[in-house]
């Protein structure tokens, strides 16, 4: 048997769940902005990049980070 307590409480819940939906906060303005480099440190960063061997697994991180910072540039262009 279901008591009225229990259908309040359910009610209560579902409340709950429809408010949190129902949320009108913005997530636009929480995306990271990319570090800027001056051009000496590119320099630099390029340098080290083709002194490492070809097979280097931190050339595809570097490859995979430069993908992430031309991504949060797209983000923030179009906010």
């Amino acid at each position: 048997m279901i008591t009225r307590a229990f259908i309040r409480a359910v009610v209560f819940a579902e409340l709950l769940v429809m408010a949190g939906c129902g949320s009108t906060r913005t997530t636009t303005n929480q995306c990271p902005k990319p570090v800027a480099y001056d051009d000496a440190t590119l320099k630099k960063i390029s340098d080290a990049l083709r002194a490492l061997p070809p097979d280097n697994v931190l050339r595809q991180a570097m490859e995979d980070y430069e993908n992430e910072r031309d991504d949060l540039r797209f983000l923030h262009f179009c906010q």
